[in-house]
C-alpha cells in the first residue's frame, strides 16, 4: 500500500491523529511500519504520537525503536490501520511526474534504510560477540558458586547452576566506540562517578553488585552468550546487545540424555518443577523465546518427552505465557501444561502457596498426555516402572491351594491400624476384599476373627521399609546390573555423584531421573556410600588407597605381546616420519616408551608433527596405533575442542592428538594454553551442567598440523621436538601399516615399547634440534628479533656484531626494514626490546673529531675474545667510526642516516 498512496513525513503526523496509541501491539505496529519506510528520520514523527497513549517511557520507546532492525511491518500497515479508523487519503489523481517523483523518493528510502539495516546488523554481531566474551570472563572470575539471595528466599528455591556476585562489577557498553570494558571493584566505583549525567545514549552499563544472582544464558552447544542480573528485590537485567533469543540456561541434568525435559520461563519457576519432578529443567527466560528454545531442545534430544510448564495469565492481554507454551508444545511435539489452584499464574506461586507436593502431583499426571505432535519412543514416567502397592500376582493363592487356617495364620498378618493384609511369602501388600478373594471369605472371616495373640499384625511403617527395600533392590540397569547403592556414589562437598557403572560424574539430577521413586531411598539408605571431593582420582600409578579413594583408571585395554616381525612396519614408520634421523629417531621412542614403562608419567615435552604435504603417516602412528593402545584413555582433539569453555574431554586421558587445534587467526592466542597442556600438573575441569574439579594430569601430547607456522615458538623453548616428514607414505607401506593394525601389531608394538632401553632418558630429556625447528623458530620470529639474529651470525655483514651506538644499530634496522618490507618500530621500543638480549649502556660521552657527544652503546657480551669495552670517549669515538665503515663496506647506506647526515651538516 505505501507504493500506492504517497505519504511524506508531515502527512504522517496527520495520518497518526487517526490511530489510538494505547495498544502496545498497535504501538510496535507503527513504529515498525514508520522506521521501514523512513528510517532513523521516522523517529521524531513516531515518538511524538507515542507521548499520546498512557505509559509512556522515553527510555523504552528508545529502546524499542532501536530493536525495529529488519523489515517486517511495512508504512503499508499504518497507512490501512489510519484508514480503519477513519483516515481518508487524499482522491486527487497524481500526474506522471508526481508519480515517478515518488517513486524515485520511495527508492531513495528504501536503499538508505538498507543501508542503515546492513550497518545496524554489523554493529549488532560485533558488539553481541563482545558481549558474549566479556559475560564468560564475569562468569568465570566475578563470580562464586554458593552464595544466598533474598530473591531465593522469597520464591523459596535453591540455587541450581547459577553464580553470585563476588564483588561490584561495572559491564561497560559503547556501541559508538565499539567497545565493551569491565570495572572491578574500586575502578568500577571511580568509573560510576565519571559518567556524565545525563548518561550519553551511545553508553550503556550494567552494574552487578556483590551478593547479585548471576544466571548464565547459553546456547544448545553450551557456548554462553550472556547473563541475567537478578538482584535481591528480584528486578532482572541483561546486559544490552547480550543474546537472549534461543539461550536458556539448564537446572538439573543434563537435558542432552535426559527422558524428560522441563521447559519453564523464568528460573524460579524451573527451580520449583526441579525440586518438584527432579526432571532436566530449563529456564527459557521469558514467554516469547520458549519455540525457539524448545525447539534447541528437541534437536538436541529428539527422544525426550518435553513438558511446557508454562505461565496462565488471562489478565494479561494475549495471555502470552499460555500461547508461546501451546505453541512451542505444538511445534516440538511436547506438552503445554499450566498450574491448576495457585493463587498466582506461574507453577513457582503454586509451589509457595501450596507446597512442592501439589507442583509434583500435577506436573507428573502430564506424563500420561499425549504430545501434541508425533515423536517416537517417547519414554514412560519413571513411576511406571514400579507396580501399584495393591496389585496382584496372577495365582489364586489359598483359594486354588486349599489353605489351612494354620497355613493362612503363618503367611499373612494384618496391617496395623488398617484393614490391608500383608503376604509375608510374596511381600505384597493387599486390600481386605482381595484377601478375601484369594483365600475365600469363610477363612478369611475365620483369620480376622483371632486375636493379636494369634494372628500375626505388621506395623504399616514396617511394611513399608520392606517394600521401598524391594524397590531399590530391584531397581537395576546397564550392562552391570547394579544395585542403586553400589553403582551411585555421593561426592561429599558438592551436588554430583559419582557413577561407577559409567565410571564419571553426575549431577544429582541424573540419578533422580535414572531412579525415579526410588530416589529418596537410595538417598536415605544406611548402605550409600560417600566418598570426598578430593578422593576421587586418576592415578595411573595405582597407589592410591582403594579403601579411601575411587581411582577412576582401571588399566591400558591391550596386553603386550612380544612379536617384533608383528610390528615391524610400524617401528618402520617412526623412523620414516623422522626422517631416518638417528638423533630424532632414538628420542621419539623413548619419549614413546617412557610413559609405557613408568605409567601416569606426565612428560614436560611433546611432538610436532607438521608439513605442507598430506599422506606422511602422521596419524596413522599418533592417532590410530597410539589410541588403540592407550583406548578409551586417549583423545583426538580438534581446535573446537581446544578453544570451548569446556575440557572435560581431557578428563581420565594419558594420550592426545591435536590435528590443526590452531586457526591462522587464533595461532598467538592459544601458545599459552597449549604450553599449560604440555607441562600442567593439574588441570581444572569444566562440563555442563556440572561441578567443576581439580585432576592431575597425566596426558601427553602430539600435535598434527600441515601448516607451515601451526604457532610461533621461541629460541629458548626446548619443549618440543619439531619434525618435519619430507615424504609421502608409500602405498606398499600403508597397506601393510594397515594390515599389522588388524593384526595385534599394536599389542606387539606395546611390548616392543617396553623393551627399550631408556638409559638415563626422563621426563625432562630435551628433544634434539632438528632443522624443522630452527626454520619454526626463524618464522617465529618478530621483525626485531631477525633482525638481531642476523646482526648476531654476521648475515647483516660481516665485522658489525660487536659495540655499537644504539642511534647507529636503529638507523641500520629502519634501513633493513625498508629493504624487506618489514615493520618498522619506534626507536624507545626498539632499544628496549634489543636490550633485553644484548647489553646496553645509558646515555655516555664520545667523541666524533673534535665534537664531544652523548649516546647510548650497545656492547654484546659473547664476543670472541671478549674484551672489556673502554668507555673512554675517544676509543668509543674509533669504534663508532669502525663499525660505521664495516656497515658502508657491507651495503648499508650509512652516509644517508638521518642522525649521520645531521652530525655532518
Amino acid at each position: 500500500m505505501a507504493d500506492q498512496i504517497p505519504v511524506s513525513l508531515e502527512d504522517l503526523r496527520v495520518l497518526l491523529r487517526f490511530i489510538p496509541a494505547t495498544d502496545r501491539e498497535t504501538w510496535v505496529q507503527v513504529g515498525m511500519g514508520i522506521k521501514a519506510e523512513f528510517g532513523t528520520n521516522g523517529w521524531d514523527v513516531w515518538d511524538t504520537w507515542s507521548q499520546s497513549g498512557t505509559g509512556y517511557n522515553l527510555s523504552d520507546a528508545k529502546t524499542v525503536w532501536k530493536s525495529f532492525r529488519k523489515a517486517g511491518t511495512g508504512l503499508g500497515t499504518v497507512i490501512k490501520l489510519a484508514m480503519d479508523n477513519g483516515w481518508t487519503p487524499d482522491k486527487t489523481e497524481l500526474s506522471a511526474e508526481d508519480k515517478r517523483r515518488f517513486a524515485r523518493e520511495h527508492e531513495a528510502r528504501r536503499i538508505a534504510r538498507q543501508a542503515e539495516v546492513e550497518a545496524d546488523e554489523a554493529l549488532l554481531e560485533v558488539m553481541r560477540a563482545k558481549v558474549a566474551a566479556e559475560c564468560a570472563v564475569i562468569w568465570a572470575q566475578h563470580t562464586a558458586g554458593e552464595g544466598k539471595s533474598a530473591y531465593l528466599d522469597k520464591k523459596q528455591v535453591g540455587a541450581f547452576g547459577v553464580g553470585f556476585m563476588r564483588h561490584t562489577v561495572v559491564l561497560e557498553i559503547d556501541d559508538q566506540a565499539q567497545r565493551c570494558q569491565l570495572w572491578v571493584g574500586e575502578d568500577a566505583q571511580r568509573f560510576l562517578k565519571s559518567v556524565p549525567s545525563p548518561r550519553p545514549a551511545h553508553l550503556s552499563m550494567l552494574v552487578l553488585r556483590r551478593g547479585d544472582m548471576v544466571m548464565p544464558l547459553r546456547d544448545e552447544s553450551g557456548r554462553l552468550h550472556s547473563l541475567q542480573q537478578v538482584s535481591s528485590t528480584g528486578k532482572k537485567l541483561f546486559p544490552k546487545y547480550g543474546r537472549k533469543s534461543g539461550c536458556f540456561h539448564v537446572l538439573g541434568p543434563d537435558p542432552e540424555h535426559a527422558e524428560v525435559i522441563g521447559l519453564a520461563e523464568g528460573y524460579a519457576t524451573a527451580a520449583s518443577c526441579l525440586m518438584a519432578a527432579g526432571w532436566a529443567m530449563v529456564a527459557g527466560i521469558d514467554s516469547g523465546n520458549l519455540p525457539k528454545v524448545a525447539a534447541a531442545l528437541r534437536a538436541l534430544n529428539p527422544a525426550a518427552r518435553l513438558v511446557l510448564c508454562g505461565d496462565d495469565d488471562p489478565a494479561t492481554q494475549g495471555n502470552p505465557g499460555r500461547t508461546k507454551a501451546e505453541l512451542a508444545a505444538q511445534q516440538c511435539a511436547g506438552v503445554a501444561v499450566f498450574p491448576q489452584g495457585a493463587d498466582g499464574k506461574d507453577w513457582n506461586d503454586l509451589h509457595v502457596g501450596q507446597g512442592l507436593d501439589a507442583v509434583r502431583e500435577q506436573l507428573l499426571a502430564s506424563l500420561l498426555l499425549e504430545p501434541a505432535g508425533p515423536v517416537e519412543d517417547l519414554p514412560r514416567a519413571p513411576s511406571d516402572d514400579c507396580a501399584p502397592e495393591n496389585s496382584t500376582t496372577g495365582t489364586t493363592g489359598g483359594a486354588g491351594e486349599a489353605l489351612t487356617l494354620a497355613q493362612v495364620t503363618r503367611r499373612y498378618a494384618l496391617v496395623e491400624g488398617t484393614t490391608q493384609v500383608w503376604d509375608g511369602d510374596k511381600s505384597l501388600l493387599m486390600k481386605k476384599t482381595a484377601f478375601e478373594a484369594l483365600v475365600g471369605k469363610p477363612l478369611a472371616k475365620e483369620w480376622l476373627a483371632l486375636t493379636d495373640d494369634t494372628r500375626r499384625v505388621v506395623a504399616a511403617d514396617h511394611v513399608r521399609d520392606i517394600q521401598q527395600a524391594k524397590r531399590l533392590t530391584g531397581k537395576k540397569g546397564g550392562a552391570l546390573g547394579m544395585p542403586p547403592v553400589e553403582r551411585y556414589v555421593y561426592i561429599d562437598g558438592t551436588k554430583d555423584v559419582w557413577d561407577r557403572q559409567k565410571k564419571r560424574r553426575v549431577p544429582e539430577g541424573a540419578v533422580k531421573m535414572a531412579l525415579g521413586d526410588a530416589y529418596a531411598l537410595w538417598l536415605n539408605s544406611a548402605e550409600r556410600r560417600v566418598v570426598d571431593v578430593d578422593h576421587i582420582v586418576f592415578d595411573p600409578t595405582m597407589t592410591k588407597d582403594p579403601a579411601v579413594y575411587i581411582n577412576t583408571y582401571d588399566g591400558l585395554p591391550l596386553a603386550p605381546e612380544r612379536n617384533d616381525e608383528a610390528c615391524a612396519n610400524l617401528i618402520w614408520l617412526i623412523d620414516f616420519l623422522c626422517n631416518h634421523d638417528e638423533a630424532s629417531r632414538d628420542w621419539l621412542v623413548r619419549w614413546l616408551a617412557y610413559p609405557l614403562q613408568h605409567p601416569g608419567a606426565k612428560m614436560d615435552t611433546a611432538v610436532l608433527m607438521h608439513s605442507i604435504m598430506e599422506g606422511s603417516g602422521k596419524s596413522l602412528l599418533f592417532a590410530d596405533a597410539m589410541g588403540e593402545l592407550y583406548g578409551q584413555y586417549a583423545a583426538t582433539v580438534g581446535q573446537t575442542q581446544l578453544e570451548s569453555n569446556f575440557n572435560a574431554w581431557q578428563s581420565r586421558k594419558l594420550w592426545a592428538v591435536f590435528e590443526e587445534v590452531v586457526s591462522r587467526d587464533q595461532r598467538y592466542n592459544q601458545v599459552g594454553k597449549i604450553k599449560h597442556l604440555i607441562t600442567g600438573k593439574t588441570v581444572r575441569m569444566e562440563s555442563k551442567f556440572i561441578n567443576g574439579w581439580e585432576e592431575a594430569n597425566h596426558m601427553n601430547a602430539v600435535f598434527l598440523s600441515n601448516e607451515i607456522l601451526p604457532w610461533p615458538i621461541s629460541e629458548s623453548d626446548r619443549r618440543l621436538l619439531v619434525m618435519w616428514p619430507m615424504e609421502t607414505l608409500p602405498a606398499a607401506r600403508q597397506k601393510a601399516i594397515g594390515a599389522e593394525l588388524r593384526n595385534g601389531g599394536v599389542a606387539a608394538l606395546y611390548a616392543w615399547l617396553l623393551a627399550i632401553d631408556l638409559g638415563d632418558f626422563d621426563q625432562r630429556t630435551r628433544p634434539p634440534k632438528t632443522e624443522a625447528r630452527e626454520r619454526l623458530v626463524a618464522l617465529s620470529r618478530a621483525a626485531w628479533q631477525t633482525f638481531v639474529h642476523m646482526w648476531r651470525v654476521g648475515e647483516l655483514g660481516p665485522n658489525l656484531w660487536g659495540g655499537c651506538l644504539s642511534t647507529d644499530l636503529y638507523a641500520l634496522f629502519t634501513e633493513w626494514c625498508q629493504r624487506n618490507k618489514e615493520h618498522a618500530l619506534s626507536h624507545t621500543k626498539f632499544s628496549l626490546f634489543v636490550s633485553a638480549e644484548v647489553e646496553k649502556t645509558r646515555s655516555i660521552p664520545w667523541s666524533e673529531g673534535t665534537s664531544r657527544r652523548f649516546g647510548a652503546f650497545f656492547f654484546p657480551s659473547d664476543l670472541e675474545p671478549s674484551p672489556a669495552p673502554s668507555l673512554n670517549a675517544a676509543q668509543l669515538g674509533k669504534m663508532v667510526d669502525k663499525w660505521r665503515d664495516a656497515a658502508q663496506a657491507a651495503g648499508w647506506n650509512v652516509s644517508a642516516w638521518d642522525h649521520v647526515k645531521a652530525a655532518a651538516a
